[in-house]
């Protein structure tokens, strides 16, 4: 009697879960710093008040911590804007501190935290994580195949 073993296609079925996973937060991390790692430009603002925003968010979430800070953009002019802040963020900022901010010139009003680094950083490790799924995609998938079709004697 011959038994069937699947073995290798569960670490298929597992490398391709992983592997779309990674491809999934690869391009996620890739594809939404695509437009500050290009062109957006830092600054240093000066946090003026921390708040919550009372119409969003339930409880404690993450959605509702703003800090509206002061930044000077390239011509001179001072700017005021509420920046969204992950709570560990924005519990580590104090008032009257600075923090560097990037924003695309076209955008003034809807600045992101952190420096143009960051965010190409951000950009590298993406295009990491979909470099790392298509190799577990590609080797791992289709060896754990392959190998299921050699023990099993299909061909």
């Amino acid at each position: 009697m011959q038994t069937i073993t699947i073995l290798p296609l569960l670490i298929a079925f597992g490398a391709l879960s992983v592997g779309m996973l990674c491809l999934l937060v690869g391009w996620y991390l890739w594809y939404e710093s695509q437009d500050l790692r290009s062109g957006g430009l830092t600054v240093t603002a000066t946090i003026l008040k921390k708040f919550r925003k009372d119409d969003q968010g339930i409880g404690r979430s993450l959605e509702s911590y703003y800090a509206q800070c002061q930044f000077y953009d390239p011509t001179g002019q001072a700017r005021e804007v509420d920046v969204y802040m992950q709570l560990k963020r924005w519990l580590q900022m104090d008032e009257g501190t600075t923090t560097l901010l990037t924003y695309i010139p076209d955008e003034r009003d809807e600045p992101l935290l952190g420096s143009r680094f960051n965010w190409q950083l951000r950009g590298m490790i993406g295009l990491g994580l979909m470099a790392l799924g298509m190799c577990l995609i590609l080797v791992l998938t289709v060896g754990g195949i392959q190998e299921w079709l050699t023990m099993n004697r299909a061909f």
